[in-house]
């Protein structure tokens, strides 16, 4: 579904969760599950669930009644999500193709994809998919990150450290989890498939990491990012290392550091 920069198996699923899940997802996790009804519903399909951060918002706010169903295309991030949520029997966890979901159609009542629709080659298709598994009157939610220009910490990382290492190469892959951040690009993707009364909104929320040194090793050091530059330069990815923590620490401060993080959140109805 995405390329090898962005994809987490083995133990870079569990670095994922543990060094940048309390910081980026976190705070965003907790407002999405907020804006998933908490009555009035029998099912709960998360796409692109990941370590399960908003997993287990979700079954918490939900009555054991409300069928959740957590799924992603990679099992070692689903084995992270797994073993972290409190009672593991009261989430279905399916490894699913976003483009292609397992599901009849017409069997959800709401439908969340937080920070997953970047990825998938065929970005519509995710859509497409989300609308088919929805009941009438179903909704989807989704989130998206705004671009890197508009984000202390990712303009710190990305642009101003790792893509000038790779500078006269294709920088895009890099830039995959920021590529969606046009709301009428984001509209467009819910009217092309269907979706009633789309909704784009820009949302602010505080990130809180641990330390500096817990957010390079997050961002860059325990990353693929950081592995590639390693693996062509190793004196540089030690250099690039101590100049991002120490960036971080003049700019956000240490222990802990504090940013705003931007993202867009994203909703649409099946019309009855």
């Amino acid at each position: 579904m995405s390329n090898g920069v962005f994809k987490f198996s083995g133990d870079r699923a569990l670095n994922y969760d543990t060094y940048l899940g309390p910081f980026l997802f976190e705070p965003f996790g907790i407002e999405m599950a907020s804006r998933v009804p908490a009555t009035n519903i029998n099912s709960v399909l998360e796409l692109a669930c990941g370590t399960g951060r908003v997993t287990r918002h979700l079954r918490g706010r939900m009555p054991s009644s409300v069928r959740l169903v957590a799924s992603d295309l990679s099992p070692d991030m689903l084995e992270v999500a797994k073993s972290k949520l409190m009672n593991s029997d009261a989430v279905e966890v399916v490894v699913a193709d976003m483009q292609n979901l397992p599901f009849e159609s017409n069997v959800f009542d709401v439908v969340v994809c937080q920070f997953g629709v970047m990825f998938p080659p065929d970005k519509q298709k995710v859509f497409d998919e989300a609308y088919r598994v929805l009941r009438s009157g179903g909704l989807f939610l989704f989130s998206t990150w705004d671009k890197t220009d508009h984000v202390g910490i990712f303009k710190l990382v990305y642009n101003e450290h790792v893509l000038p290492f790779f500078a006269g190469e294709d920088l895009s892959r890099f830039l995959v989890p920021f590529s969606l951040y046009d709301p009428d690009q984001l509209k467009a993707f819910l009217s092309s498939s269907h979706f009633s009364n789309p909704k784009i909104e820009q949302v602010s929320l505080k990130g809180v990491g641990h330390s500096a040194a817990d957010l390079v090793r997050g961002f860059y050091t325990t990353h693929s990012i950081g592995q590639e530059v390693a693996d062509r330069d190793a004196k540089e990815f030690e250099a690039i290392a101590r100049r991002m923590e120490k960036a971080i620490i003049e700019r956000f401060s240490d222990q802990p550091v504090e940013c705003e993080l931007a993202a867009f959140f994203g909703s649409g109805m099946k019309a009855k």
